[in-house]
């Protein structure tokens, strides 16, 4: 960022030009946030369009989930080589062309296509916002920043189902596309007008492209093979292509990140004891956060008959929790003991998919809501001691390059999440036995539920793994 002209903005603007820069980052982070959770109250409407199932249009939801872990780690390239401002504009451009691609798409492929570009765009956006806080705040003013910037990213993903659901009921599920697009305008002109052009800081560093495409390659083939097992057959000669090929592009991008100068994921933080361990967390962590987001409100427009408007309003008492908790959570991680509070996010999301599995007909609306307020306290429960405990077991060398692989985790996690969420979908027999529900399609439901119970419940192994680095962590 140009020091002249970011002294001549704060000159012209006074003490409060580190507000309207705040408030820029925190605009754009809403609108992209909004886009991981507003689609989801349209899936069935999505489905009945393009007739396609279960396994079809989780696409819709992990497309931009993988998409945007591209996005995160291609971010400090994109900011060294153009600058954030310019960054930021051209990345909110291409928000605005996924989203009328999305809005107008003939086709599904068309439609997980834009979907992936959206993703792209808010990995890039949402570590802007948090650099654009740092270059205008003073040290000891940033807490109170990043608070106004914490709400953004929490109040997205919470108005998003409601007013996607809106949208559906009285246009059509296209329509959750072009809502977001004026924010996104005003974002823009914003953009235009409080952040400062870059200098003469500007660095032509190289990006990792073999490692890039690796990654999306091997990420892409086992998504692919994960979500056709159901339809295709476990034993079928393309899923088991798409596996083998997916686990061997795996590999191929470990030992090929392990040999460069300058990778684009830093796979030496996983020698340090624990941090494996937190890694895994970090996978449960995601799909906590967006594979109950995705399940819900699919339920109860499939099961229960609630409208769409009805579904997305189910989800905002859960937002609207995860936000008041989250910021006391913090502080928490900061002076408790981390397998504590990881413990307690484990027991309680375990504890409401149980439940959430067990009333899966239960038409009582507040029963519902409730146990949804319950898997999001404990998923908040999870998100910071798990980043705090894996960067404590780090050198200060290596912290960046953790936060992001912790990061990436989260984002790949949600991906993995939808993406069995959407095999259990497609069983028609139940998987555990003890069940006295009829429905088929409520038993796929139940069965979803209870086996993310068991994975979080499972989650106490890594857990207990990654207290145990502790002891063989650096000196903070």
């Amino acid at each position: 960022m140009s020091s002249s002209h970011l002294e001549a903005l704060s000159a012209r603007y006074g003490s409060h030009y580190k507000w309207l820069a705040t408030c820029t980052a925190m605009v754009g982070t809403m609108a992209m946030s909004m886009s991981s959770t507003i689609v989801n109250v349209a899936l069935p409407d999505i489905m009945a369009d393009f007739g396609i199932s279960y396994a079809s249009v989780q696409w819709v939801s992990t497309a931009f989930l993988a998409s945007m872990t591209v996005g995160m780690l291609v971010n400090a390239w994109c900011v060294d080589r153009f600058g954030l401002r310019r960054t930021y504009l051209v990345a909110l451009l291409a928000y605005l062309v996924a989203s009328l691609a999305g809005g107008l798409a003939p086709t599904f492929e068309t439609l997980v296509a834009a979907r992936a570009l959206q993703g792209i765009t808010a990995g890039l956006v949402q570590p802007l916002a948090l650099l654009i806080i740092y270059q205008v705040f003073p040290v000891q003013e940033r807490g109170a920043a990043i608070g106004v910037y914490g709400m953004g990213v929490i109040l997205g993903p919470t108005v998003g189902p409601l007013v996607g659901g809106a949208m559906v009921d009285w246009i059509n599920w296209r329509a959750v596309f072009f809502i977001i697009m004026p924010v996104v305008v005003v974002a823009g002109f914003m953009a235009r007008r409080y952040l400062a052009r870059p200098g003469d800081e500007l660095r032509r560093r190289s990006l990792d492209v073999p490692g890039l495409l690796l990654l999306a390659a091997w990420i892409t083939a086992l998504l692919w093979a994960i979500t056709n097992g159901p339809r295709l057959g476990w034993h079928d000669v393309q899923v088991l292509a798409a596996a083998t090929i997916g686990v061997v592009l795996l590999l191929v991008f470990v030992l090929f990140e392990r040999g460069r100068p300058a990778p684009l994921m830093t796979l030496a933080v996983f020698r340090y004891p624990g941090f494996a361990a937190a890694f895994v967390l970090a996978l449960l962590t995601g799909a906590g956060l967006f594979s109950l987001v995705y399940l819900l409100p699919l339920q109860v427009q499939t099961i229960q008959g609630f409208s769409s408007t009805t579904a997305g309003l189910l989800m905002m008492p859960a937002g609207l929790a995860m936000s008041l908790v989250y910021p006391g959570i913090g502080r928490m991680a900061d002076r408790y003991d981390v397998l504590c509070l990881v413990g307690i996010g484990l027991v309680l999301t375990a504890l409401s998919c149980v439940l959430l599995g067990w009333y899966v007909e239960s038409e009582l609306f507040w029963l519902l809501a409730f146990w949804a307020i319950v898997s999001r306290i404990g998923v908040a429960f999870l998100m910071p001691p798990v980043v705090v405990g894996a960067l404590k077991m780090l050198p200060a060398s290596l912290i960046n390059q953790g936060a992001g692989i912790i990061s990436f985790a989260r984002q790949f996690g949600g991906a993995l999440g939808i993406a069995l969420a959407s095999v259990l979908l497609q069983q028609s027999q139940p998987l555990l036995p003890g069940t006295a529900v009829v429905d088929p399609h409520a038993l796929a439901y139940r069965d979803a539920y209870w086996v993310f119970a068991l994975l979080f419940v499972l989650g106490w192994l890594p857990a207990v793994a990654m207290r145990r680095g502790f002891r063989a962590a650096p000196p903070a």
